[in-house]
């Protein structure tokens, strides 16, 4: 994975935070950025002595999911800043999450929400939900790696008691969990 650095359209100069990952890779990212990550925010409230040379351990997060957070609240800040319809956000939304896996999500999810991101949580959470919305338990299961620990008799007690919730379930994606 590559280290991050600023692709900043803008010709001034704009202020760093440097956040050191659990797996030791350094990102530099621009301080309206790294302002979106609530306990970024609270690192400097909380740290007087905090200087622009001072870098932001995240034990909690690896470099990987927190590279497309950092893309994502990038183009956002991008968006506020430019004012931008809805519908550009929409698109862009919609096309970030289609382009990740299920496990890309899974991890984006976990890092959002120790950095305390609410917008993004909330984003993440609604595209997995729509992933395995109408979907088969089995899916479902496989999808957050839940082990089936009912017994053949007893699942198919379930599914009598409470067919309604089989009707309808779309066609699994195959490998796609």
């Amino acid at each position: 994975m590559a280290e991050e650095s600023s692709s900043s359209c803008s010709a001034q100069a704009t202020k760093k935070i440097s956040l050191k990952t659990a797996d030791g890779h350094l990102f530099e990212v621009e301080e309206p950025v790294a302002m979106e990550f609530e306990i970024v925010k609270s690192f400097f409230d909380e740290n007087d002595d905090a200087s622009e040379d001072t870098v932001v351990p995240l034990p909690n997060v690896s470099a990987a999911p927190l590279s497309y957070i950092i893309e994502f609240c990038r183009a956002h800040v991008e968006f506020r800043k430019k004012r931008s319809p809805k519908q550009e956000v929409k698109a862009f939304n919609e096309e970030f999450g289609k382009s990740k896996s299920n496990d890309e999500l899974k991890e984006m999810i976990l890092v959002a929400n120790y950095l305390n991101i609410k917008d993004m949580l909330d984003y993440l959470t609604e595209t997995v939900a729509n992933r395995i919305k109408n979907k088969s338990v089995e899916y479902v299961r496989k999808f957050f790696g839940i082990e089936n620990d009912f017994t053949p008799e007893e699942e198919e007690a379930a599914r009598k008691e409470y067919e309604w919730a089989f009707e309808g379930v779309d066609p699994d994606d195959g490998d796609d969990v």
